[in-house]
């Protein structure tokens, strides 16, 4: 057996339970060009074929995690679903907010989330319009790393997770801050004062929604992910 045909057949174990696409046929022919080009240099520096094509497999060792790392999406369904989860976030948060237009932060509040489902719904009808014809096309898809996307579903959760331990101290330091200094015990006079304290500290709570995203768009890439494409 040549190096060549070497080469060929550790490629196609390699790829043996990869999926049929563009990306991974380009990834082949890369990496057979650059499995040859290695091999070449090895037994140029006195390497026997055997020494080279081991040393040279070395590289991609672990390349087999990687591909199956990938996941094949159909676009306009995925992308409308991540649009769409999103919405239905925005809404329900803005829904929640209604009660708290009693008192002047509430108000506030309400009217952003509200804005930010009218443009969250804006982009949702946007892309629905501009990729109808992408809605008859199946074969429209996009690779999507599942480590990567858990990666930054972690990192945005840590995010929010500090942001509303700063939000909550910053409350504290504003609202308590003076008792805790002069050792003075802490006072709500009445319901009133009560319910802004309350929404204070839930209103930072309301930035969930961007978490939620993220992590729904990880939870979506099984449901739209597709089998072999071919073309």
């Amino acid at each position: 057996m040549n190096l060549e045909e070497r080469i060929s057949r550790h490629l196609e174990r390699l790829f043996e339970h990869a999926q049929d696409s563009t990306a991974n046929r380009e990834l082949k022919e890369e990496i057979h060009s650059n499995l040859t080009a290695r091999m070449e240099d090895y037994i140029d520096q006195g390497m026997s074929e055997e020494q080279a094509f081991e040393k040279a497999i070395q590289h991609i060792a672990g390349l087999d995690q990687i591909m199956s790392d990938q996941h094949q999406v159909q676009r306009f369904p995925y992308w409308t679903a991540v649009l769409q989860s999103a919405l239905i976030y925005c809404l329900i948060a803005w829904i929640i907010t209604i009660p708290m237009r009693v008192l002047m932060e509430g108000k506030i509040v309400n009217f952003w989330l509200m804005i930010a489902s009218a443009l969250v719904g804006g982009v949702y009808l946007l892309y629905i319009w501009s990729n109808r014809e992408r809605q008859r096309n199946a074969e429209a898809t996009i690779v999507i790393r599942s480590t990567t996307l858990r990666k930054w579903t972690r990192i945005v959760w840590w995010m929010w997770g500090a942001l509303i331990m700063i939000m909550w101290g910053t409350q504290a330091a504003l609202r308590f801050g003076s008792n805790i200094w002069y050792s003075r015990p802490f006072q709500v006079e009445g319901p009133y004062q009560f319910a802004v304290l309350v929404i204070a500290f839930v209103i930072p709570l309301l930035t969930i929604v961007v978490p939620l995203v993220v992590q729904k768009a990880g939870r979506l890439v099984r449901e739209f992910e597709v089998g072999e494409i071919r073309g």
